[in-house]
């Protein structure tokens, strides 16, 4: 006989990295005892791609590969190996999808896991294996899976999951349809330090240094015809937290571009003002968030700027 109980998960603790991000909350392991304890970690990413190996009496081996950087992580084979199927979920992150919850049944008698469903923000996979025995769930809302823990022997024992919040990405703000459309993604740690170009009239172009695992990225938007200023922020001791600015119709063709741009940080520091305040003003800031990516368009001119903002530890 099935035994249909909908299992709700606690949260066993969080992990911080070396700055003020909460990186990942774990969710303990749920399944049937017995097997080795394995661990891919909680720093990644994003899952791109999951092996589920498994036959009559249930799952026999899991496997996961992730991506960190934009670098592609070959994972471990969990579990053993038998006659039976193999499935494969291919997960674009590319496209910023990613796993937002897994479901699945395991047997209480014989300690096998015995189906599972994987569930991102774009699909949602059919079962896996053999809908029999206790069903589970590993999902916190408003949370992405990003890596998985679990024990396994000659067959996959118990499985339980790595959390963290996604960034989330603003608006575009200033001229939303002229220039080529850029975007830097949020897989940064934070932002080092900008330098934005501009005139008398508007903003030409930005240069933002990144901190990517302690080395510098940069990456550079518009055109470097102008005055030429900087702005650094002292990461990771602080953080870029808001961008103010404004945005208007110019003389040379009335393009809405950006006139002016002013940054602020987790200590309170505010840069000097870059160009000049006039048209409309905009704000770009999430209470509690840090600026960790960019994205806009540019043209002749700067067009628009949106950010993507990651939640940071309460201090």
């Amino acid at each position: 006989m099935m035994l249909i109980f909908y299992l709700i998960l606690s949260l066993s603790s969080a992990i911080l990295d070396s700055n003020v991000f909460a990186i990942a909350q774990k969710l303990e392991a749920i399944g049937g005892k017995g097997g080795k304890l394995w661990d891919d970690g909680a720093d990644h990413d994003y899952v791109t791609k999951i092996y589920v190996h498994g036959g009559h009496e249930g799952i026999h081996y899991i496997k996961f590969d992730y991506v960190k950087n934009g670098q592609s992580i070959d994972g471990t084979i969990h579990g053993g190996s038998a006659d039976g199927f193999t499935q494969t979920l291919e997960i674009d992150h590319l496209k910023y999808e990613h796993i937002v919850s897994v479901e699945g049944y395991y047997d209480v008698r014989t300690g096998v896991m015995q189906a599972l469903q994987f569930k991102t923000n774009i699909k949602t996979s059919g079962f896996i294996g053999y809908q029999k025995g206790i069903k589970f769930s590993l999902e916190v809302s408003g949370k992405i899976i990003v890596g998985f823990h679990g024990s396994a022997g000659l067959n996959l024992r118990s499985l339980g999951a790595y959390l963290k919040t996604p960034p989330t990405k603003s608006e575009l703000q200033g001229g939303i349809t002229g220039g080529e459309y850029w975007d830097d993604g949020p897989n940064y740690d934070g932002v080092r330090a900008v330098y934005v170009t501009f005139t008398e009239t508007h903003i030409r172009s930005m240069n933002i240094d990144y901190d990517q695992d302690g080395q510098v990225a940069s990456c550079y938007h518009g055109m470097k015809n102008g005055e030429t200023q900087e702005f650094v922020v002292d990461f990771p001791n602080e953080y870029m937290t808001s961008v103010e600015g404004t945005y208007d119709h110019i003389h040379e063709g009335n393009y809405l571009v950006l006139t002016s741009l002013t940054f602020k940080t987790s200590k309170g520091r505010i840069s000097q003002t870059f160009g000049l305040v006039t048209g409309t003003k905009f704000v770009l800031e999430s209470q509690g968030n840090a600026i960790i990516g960019f994205h806009g368009r540019d043209g002749g001119s700067f067009d628009a700027i949106g950010v993507y903002f990651a939640p940071m530890a309460p201090s």
